[in-house]
């Protein structure tokens, strides 16, 4: 990282900029501040490190104008005469902190380093940002856990079978299923999502196969079902483990014979389509609970493929923010503040890619014309994030069992008590709020979901 250290005692200059240095970043070292903003002016740096009180110019000019620049240069504050009016002029103006004289040599370097990792996350965001969507049928990160699944999905794309899709709501399983399509054979024919915990049980066996007029009360005209429209494509069977059981043994039917019948008719017609299944708990469980049929576990899970929660993650924040800025925003109006960054990278997202997309289209909301996204615009109210908390450190579980505590609540709260509502700001479903609220012991202070 390039840095600019701008201090007038030389007996402090000297070290400072040797400590930096040997951690491994390029240092220029000035002395006054009249210098800093000459140097500034035909030069571009990603850290300056100043003081306060400098002979040419004082340290706030120098932060003003190191801010100036495009993309603006992160600045760190030194001050031997340290007041709550000064550290807030300088955070007021940019500062990304403020360090009060005399300071351990660690401290100082703990700053450069997370500015350093704040940097290497917007480039990421920035080159994201500009290469979004081209290559749709790749998930987007970088991390060891989604380069795995990319790699999973270019050997199986081509193969047409079956695939089983798991993990937590938000985690992208439909982005999956598309990619395998838009991979696949049938890539020119329809890809049908099917949200099987958004049809009503009694309605499951109408959608799927469709129906002839008159086949039951209310079928006033044929219907053409789901397994038809999917052709020679691909039916993405989502939710799959909220599908009745009655309508698990005629979907293995299917699967097994690849024919259907409408209801109301006599004549099976032929189903080719390539079916993908997603579910949000492991079907294992669900077949031990006795609530999913093993054998439609075993038709369905001839591919496995697990998608891991966004806090196991963090390393694909970045890049998501990069592809998600490019949707949203696709004029480049705004950008992620580095505070704001560092503080998102550090949050466990209960509600996975679904409650970050949220988080940042109601930042882009809240913002404005403001260029700048800061932490407090991604917040839905009653602190969400605690990202910033210098509590006595935790074990992983509670802290995200917190965590999901504080964004239920926080939502309840934005939704003033209304569930529905509340599941659709957090970004996962009615079913799976209810479950949280039971398991984190939510629901008697909220009452059912309505």
């Amino acid at each position: 990282m390039d840095i600019l250290l701008v201090e007038d005692e030389r007996t402090l200059a000297v070290p400072l900029a040797d400590a930096m240095i040997a951690a491994g970043h390029r240092v220029v070292t000035l002395f006054d501040g009249a210098a800093a903003l000459s140097w500034l002016d035909e030069h571009r740096c990603d850290l300056v490190v100043t003081d306060v009180r400098l002979p040419g110019a004082d340290g706030i000019a120098v932060q003003k104008r190191a801010r100036q620049q495009d993309p603006p240069c992160e600045v760190l504050v030194m001050t031997g005469y340290a007041s709550v009016d000064q550290a807030v002029a300088a955070m007021r103006s940019g500062a990304v902190s403020y360090l009060q004289k005399p300071f351990p040599m660690d401290a100082l370097l703990s700053q450069v380093e997370r500015v350093s990792q704040t940097r290497a996350l917007q480039a990421e965001v920035k080159r994201l940002r500009e290469h979004a969507g081209e290559e749709p049928s790749r998930l987007t990160g970088s991390s060891v856990a989604i380069e795995a699944i990319n790699q999973r999905i270019q050997k199986v794309a081509p193969e047409e079978v079956t695939v089983l899709i798991v993990g937590e709501s938000g985690t992208g399983k439909e982005r999956v299923a598309r990619a395998l399509h838009a991979l696949g054979a049938g890539a020119d024919q329809p890809f049908v999502p099917v949200s099987c915990s958004a049809i009503p049980a009694g309605l499951m066996e109408g959608e799927l196969f469709g129906f002839r007029k008159g086949s039951f009360t209310g079928a006033d005209e044929d219907r053409t079902g789901l397994l038809k429209e999917a052709a020679q494509g691909t039916l993405f069977l989502d939710d799959v483990d909220d599908v009745p059981l009655e309508a698990q043994a005629k979907l293995l039917r299917v699967l097994q014979e690849r024919e259907f019948t409408q209801l109301g008719s006599q004549t099976a017609q032929p189903f080719s389509a390539r079916v993908l299944a997603a579910s949000k708990v492991p079907l294992e469980e669900e077949v031990a609970a006795g609530r999913f049929r093993e054998d439609l576990f075993f038709r369905l899970n001839v591919v496995p493929l697990n998608l891991p929660p966004l806090r196991e993650r963090s390393e694909d924040i970045a890049p998501l923010l990069g592809e998600l800025l490019a949707r949203w925003d696709p004029e480049g109006r705004h950008r992620i503040g580095p505070d704001a960054l560092w503080k998102l990278v550090r949050h466990p997202w209960p509600g996975n890619v679904r409650e970050l997309e949220n988080a940042l289209r109601r930042a882009l909301a809240l913002a404005g014309r403001a260029r700048i996204l800061r932490y407090e615009h991604f917040l839905p109210g009653g602190g969400m994030f605690d990202a910033s908390s210098q509590g006595e450190p935790i074990g992983l579980k509670e802290a995200v069992a917190n965590a999901e505590k504080k964004a239920i609540r926080a939502a309840l709260v934005a939704t003033e008590g209304k569930k529905i509502k509340a599941a659709e700001m957090l970004g996962i479903s009615r079913k799976v709020l209810w479950q949280k609220m039971k398991e984190l012991g939510l629901e008697e202070d909220h009452g059912p979901i309505s």
